[in-house]
């Protein structure tokens, strides 16, 4: 009878907790989480001591941390709305997925965190500024917020449609303010879409505006204090100035996902769920071209159909693939039933997934030879 009690105890703890999240509330939810850690001690121990230990280093109504992330943070003077968007504490329900490479150089970023004062003893400085460059959905944003969930840092974000002013001048002197202010916070700062404000300068497309951007940008990283992280996340490194490289601690190139990387992101995303391992494989081959957002994005499409339809999630996963295999062109779709025929896969489900018929699939094959992973299907619309 007591193990109900306390069963009904927990419970009524989360759904309060549920009710104050709902509404918006955060002072109130610390407050309650305060209040019963004591309780929760009781069911779950090292529950308990975690939730002590991000009470504790969460910011409390007149704690700094608080100021600075929300109150002070600058605003643009003629709309008034704010220049940066801020997190804290920063939550990162699963971890990236990275090169060999990408993943050394962001341990060693963390590494030296860790060892800063080893560092100042022998003269030097942590990493403190990074350039990350690569394609649209291959975790340069989702890196960034690992960082600051692992240091324990708020995250502030530059608003670039607040930054970028109209007014000749303004965006200027909104990036001084934004870069001003993120150096008297311990926190890691992310300029996402770099390339918006540090443009060649010897584009001649662009306004004298943004081309005098790029002189602030190269003083401020100059000055970025060692105390702080300095982010910057482009999709377009060929359109940065050059000077711009020189002025990063690190860069670091986020590439797409190699096969051995795919694999992992799907067996990932899928959460443990029981899926073939035939279809893993087909999965991998035909989603090669594909960034890692994309990959989750199919996936969810595919949870979110097995679940309304109620019908098996590698069904609906094949489904997804059929989806998108319909919607390309004949030359793709033939590309891609011959990786499949090269994976073991029956003509008559190779129709259904292309919607090719099996007379046009023994034709295409009799003319072609084998197919490798980035052949016609390597745009990734499969």
């Amino acid at each position: 009878m007591a193990k109900t009690d306390n069963s009904s105890d927990f419970g009524g703890i989360i759904v309060h907790l549920a009710r104050l999240a709902m509404a918006g509330r955060p002072q109130d939810v610390q407050a309650f989480l305060r209040q019963s850690v004591k309780r929760i001690s009781a069911y779950d121990k090292p529950v308990a001591a975690r939730i002590s230990e991000i009470l504790a280093a969460a910011p409390s109504s007149s704690a700094p941390l608080r100021d600075a992330t929300t109150a002070l943070v600058p605003v643009d003077a003629d709309s008034r709305l704010a220049l940066l968007r801020h997190e804290f504490p920063v939550l990162v329900e699963v971890a990236p997925v990275w090169t060999s490479g990408v993943e050394q150089s962001i341990r060693q970023v963390l590494l030296e965190r860790e060892n800063a004062a080893k560092l100042q003893l022998n003269g030097v400085r942590p990493t403190s500024t990074l350039l990350f460059e690569g394609p649209p959905g291959v975790g340069k944003t989702l890196t960034a917020r690992w960082i600051a969930s692992s240091l324990q840092r708020p995250l502030l974000v530059l608003d670039l449609a607040t930054v970028v002013s109209s007014y000749l001048g303004k965006t200027g002197a909104n990036i001084r303010a934004v870069l001003d202010y993120a150096k008297q916070v311990d926190c890691v700062l992310l300029l996402d879409e770099f390339d918006a404000i540090a443009k060649r300068r010897d584009d001649e497309a662009d306004i004298g505006e943004l081309k005098r951007l790029v002189n602030v940008l190269l003083q401020e990283v100059d000055d970025w204090p060692s105390s702080g992280i300095l982010i910057a996340a482009t999709n377009h490194g060929e359109l940065l100035d050059r000077a711009v490289w020189r002025r990063f601690d690190e860069i670091i190139h986020f590439d797409l996902p190699s096969e051995g990387l795919r694999r992992n992101v799907i067996t990932q995303v899928l959460s443990g769920a029981a899926i073939p391992a035939e279809i893993i494989n087909v999965l991998t081959t035909l989603w090669s071209g594909l960034s890692f957002s994309d990959i989750v994005r199919f996936v969810d499409r595919a949870k979110r159909r097995a679940a309304v339809h109620s019908i098996d999630l590698a069904e609906s996963l094949m489904d997804v693939v059929a989806d998108e295999l319909k919607k390309s062109e004949l030359k793709e779709r033939k590309g891609a039933s011959r990786v499949l025929n090269a994976l073991g896969v029956s003509d008559r489900r190779i129709s259904a997934l292309t919607g090719l018929s099996r007379d046009t699939l023994r034709k295409d094959r009799s003319k072609a030879g084998p197919v490798g992973e980035s052949s016609e299907v390597a745009d990734g619309r499969a």
